[in-house]
């Protein structure tokens, strides 16, 4: 099997994020390199964030994007942002690579634990997190106002 490793994200693995991202949500296409280049510095050089790509032969095959998460009425969590595998890397370990290594990171820096939205139809992605000790807590509604 070939062997596989969890790193901090670099600036230069924005071709690969890019195309990741395009595998996971074909309709992201308008969202280009660059804007994925500019993500990335701005979230390793101004944010608290930690985004982390796992590589098998130097190649990222997946990502996953931790953010604190500070309530006034509830203990600090990590709120999982962005967790995406290249579709042809998927059931082979890398997600739970990934997201053992985020919950190593949250326990090292102090976060009482981690929670994510998960969208209803991954019903996949549910058994997931739940062989993983995450529990459904609640349906909720997004709502986004876009400026512009």
């Amino acid at each position: 099997m070939k062997e596989k490793r969890v790193r901090e994200i670099r600036i230069t693995d924005y071709p690969a994020i890019y195309l990741l991202n395009r595998d996971f949500n074909p309709d992201l296409h308008p969202f280009s390199e660059q804007k994925v280049k500019e993500k990335i510095e701005t979230i390793t050089r101004k944010t608290n964030d930690i985004v982390l790509v796992c590589e098998q032969e130097e190649e990222v095959i997946g990502y996953i994007h931790g953010s604190p998460y500070e309530l006034l009425f509830s203990d600090s969590f990590v709120n999982i942002l962005g967790f995406v595998v290249k579709k042809a890397c998927r059931n082979q370990g890398t997600g739970s690579m990934l997201i053992e290594s985020l919950e190593t990171w949250g326990k090292t820096n102090g976060f009482s634990g981690i929670k994510l939205l998960s969208h209803p139809s991954r019903t996949s992605a549910h058994r997931f997190y739940e062989r993983r000790g995450y529990a459904f807590t609640k349906d909720q509604k997004n709502f986004i106002k876009t400026f512009g």
